[in-house]
């Protein structure tokens, strides 16, 4: 499934690319249309909306892919796409608590339950298209320097986390506590299947030849709406996914790189 989808954007975006060669007015300085490739190493985090659950750090991922820059009027507007794999995610830590929850069978009883804490390394992987609006300086020497806001639209094809559980040992009469870990676990029942952000960067080009440019900057993603699609807690190994929810929203810092042909 994601291949197909990561497949199909390929096609559609490389077909816009021989749209705007052709279609678009263009002078022989600058196309009306650019095309390049895209990769981005990042460090991303998930800010939760649940009480029991709080950050615990950054996780480092990476994007890739194709973008495609449509020339607005003048050289100094331009729209701004593409198509890109992104990995992205976060690590998470839920705080010991205890919760009320009910037994099953013909008389259920409701009993107290204490869950240990645990801590999360989250991994999502999503294909991602942005619309944003470029503004680009002059240029200045071999440099245009540029701004650009707009819109992500990601769509998740993989969600796994690595699971720590706090333990408690007394070898030697003394307590000892660790994190262990559980086995490694898939969550993409439980993650909302689209993404929306919005995207703040701002960067340079570096023309070397012809059409060809080198690229650098640096986007800001901020997501908007909530990682999670059921709205409830995973614990692994505790049997209460229905008792406690949880929501939260991905952000993650990039680092820009890419070349236009």
């Amino acid at each position: 499934m994601g291949g197909k989808t990561m497949k199909k954007g390929i096609l559609t975006l490389a077909a816009i690319a021989a749209l705007g060669q052709s279609g678009i007015a263009q002078d022989t300085d600058s196309p009306g249309f650019k095309l390049g490739i895209k990769v981005a190493p990042n460090l991303g985090w998930i800010k939760s909306d649940t009480k029991e659950v709080e950050g615990n750090g950054m996780a480092a991922g990476f994007t890739f892919g194709l973008m495609g820059d449509f020339r607005l009027g003048k050289d100094n507007y331009a729209l701004s796409t593409g198509v890109f794999m992104n990995i992205s995610g976060g690590n998470q830590v839920v705080k010991p608590f205890t919760l009320q929850t009910s037994t099953t069978g013909d008389a259920p009883v409701n009993v107290n339950v204490g869950v240990p804490a645990h801590e999360y390394a989250r991994r999502y992987q999503y294909v991602e298209v942005p619309i944003m609006v470029k503004l680009k300086t002059n240029e200045m020497g071999y440099m245009t320097y540029f701004g650009q806001l707009g819109f992500g639209s990601a769509f998740n094809i993989s969600a796994k986390s690595d699971e720590y559980t706090l333990t408690t040992t007394t070898p030697d009469g003394f307590n000892y506590s660790e994190y262990v870990a559980e086995e490694k676990a898939k969550h993409s029942d439980e993650t909302s299947p689209f993404r929306a952000s919005l995207i703040v960067g701002a960067g340079a080009e570096y023309k070397s030849a012809g059409n060809t440019a080198m690229v650098f900057g640096v986007n800001y993603n901020n997501g908007f709406t909530d990682v999670f699609s059921k709205g409830q807690l995973f614990l692994s190994n505790v049997d209460i996914k229905d008792n406690v929810e949880t929501h939260g929203k991905s952000h993650y810092l990039e680092l820009l790189l890419g070349i236009y042909f």
